[in-house]
C-alpha cells in the first residue's frame, strides 16, 4: 500500500506481508507442537532414552528456540508492524544465536550417521562407542563450541558495529550492509564438508544394511524384522538429512534465480522455517509413541490383538 509520499509501508497492509505472518505464525506453531511432543516423550518415557534419541532432543531443542525466538518472536512481529520490536543488538543476536544453532544441528548430522554405522558394523560395542552418556557429552560439546564461537563473533560486531537484521525488503534476514561489516562467511565450506563426510559414513551403512538383508532372506522372521528396524531408523536420518540438503540447494544455486520479494522470502525464509519445522514432524512419523507409520509397517497378529504392546526400536535394542 502506498502513501502520499509515495513510500511503500511493508506491513500488515502489504498482502505479501500478510501473507508471510501467517505462514510464519502456522508453521512455527506446527513445528513447535511436533519438537516439544519429542522433548515431552523423552522426559516421560524411560524406554525411550536412547541415545538415539537423545541427539533427536537435542535437535528438537535447536528447533524449538529458532522457530519461537526468530520466526515467532522476531520475523512475525517485524512482518506485521513494519518495524523490529528490538534493538538491533538485540534483533541480530536472536538471529546469529539460531544460525549458530543451525550449525549445531549440522554437526548432528555427522553424529547420527556414526550412531547408525556403528549400530551396524559393531553393534557389540554399541553402549560404549555410542552410549548415552557418551552421546550427552559429544552434543554438549557441540553446542558449548558453538555458542563460544558466538559470542567471540558479536563482540568483534558490537565493537563496529555491525548487526544482521530481517529485512522486509526481501522478508529475509540479512547480513549488515555497511562495507566495513563485510566478510567472508565460510558457513557453506562447513556444510558442504559436514555433507561430505555424513555421505561417507551413510553410504558404508547403506551398503551394509543392504548385503545383511539379502543375506538374511532365508532366516528367521524376527532377524528379518530386527533388519527392517535399523532400516527404518536409517531411513529416518535420510528424510532429515534431506531438510538441510534442500535449505542448502536453495542457499546457493536457487535463492539468486530472481529479487522478486516473493522468491527471495521463499528462499531464504520459508524453506529455512519448513526445514525444522518439518524435522519435528519426520521425528514424530518415526517415533515409538506417536508413528502412525510403525503401527503400520510392523503390524503383526498380536498387536492387532493387543493394541497397547509395543516394541522397542531403539538404536541399541533393535540390534539385540
Amino acid at each position: 500500500m502506498n502513501n502520499p509520499t509515495g513510500y511503500v509501508t511493508l506491513d500488515y497492509r502489504d498482502a505479501l506481508n500478510l501473507t508471510v505472518s501467517f505462514l510464519l505464525f502456522v508453521i512455527g506453531i506446527f513445528g513447535i507442537v511436533c519438537n516439544s511432543s519429542i522433548v515431552y516423550i523423552f522426559f516421560n518415557e524411560k524406554s525411550e532414552r536412547t541415545s538415539f534419541n537423545l541427539i533427536c532432543v537435542y535437535r528438537s531443542l535447536s528447533n524449538i528456540y529458532i522457530l519461537a525466538t526468530t520466526f515467532i518472536g522476531l520475523f512475525l512481529p517485524k512482518t506485521i508492524i513494519g518495524c523490529s520490536p528490538y534493538h538491533p543488538f538485540i534483533e541480530s543476536t536472536l538471529i546469529q544465536v539460531s544460525n549458530s544453532l543451525y550449525l549445531g544441528n549440522e554437526y548432528q548430522i555427522i553424529l547420527v550417521a556414526i550412531n547408525r554405522f556403528v549400530a551396524m558394523f559393531l553393534p557389540t560395542y554399541y553402549n560404549k562407542i555410542c552410549g548415552i552418556k557418551t552421546t550427552l557429552v559429544i552434543l554438549t560439546a557441540i553446542y558449548a563450541f558453538r555458542i563460544i564461537i558466538l559470542i567471540m563473533e558479536s563482540v568483534d560486531k558490537f565493537a563496529i558495529p555491525c548487526n544482521s537484521f530481517f529485512d522486509l525488503e526481501t522478508l529475509a534476514w540479512s547480513y549488515d550492509k555497511k562495507e566495513k561489516c563485510q566478510f567472508v562467511d565460510n558457513i557453506l565450506t562447513v556444510i558442504s564438508i559436514t555433507f561430505l563426510i555424513m555421505t561417507a559414513i551413510n553410504g558404508a551403512t547403506l551398503i551394509k544394511i543392504i548385503s545383511f538383508y539379502k543375506s538374511n532372506q532365508s532366516k528367521s522372521r524376527e532377524t528379518k524384522k530386527r533388519i527392517r528396524r535399523n532400516v527404518f531408523l536409517f531411513l529416518q536420518t535420510g528424510l532429515q538429512d534431506s531438510l538441510y540438503l534442500i535449505d542448502l540447494f536453495f542457499m546457493i544455486k536457487l535463492s539468486g534465480l530472481s529479487t522478486s520479494r516473493v522468491w527471495t522470502y521463499i528462499s531464504g525464509t520459508f524453506v529455512w522455517q519448513c526445514l525444522h519445522s518439518i524435522d519435528g514432524f519426520i521425528m514424530i512419523m518415526f517415533n515409538e509413541r506417536l508413528s502412525f507409520l510403525r503401527r503400520k509397517l510392523f503390524q503383526t497378529p498380536s498387536s492387532t490383538q493387543h493394541p497397547n504392546q509395543k516394541f522397542t526400536v531403539s538404536a541399541v535394542q533393535s540390534m539385540r
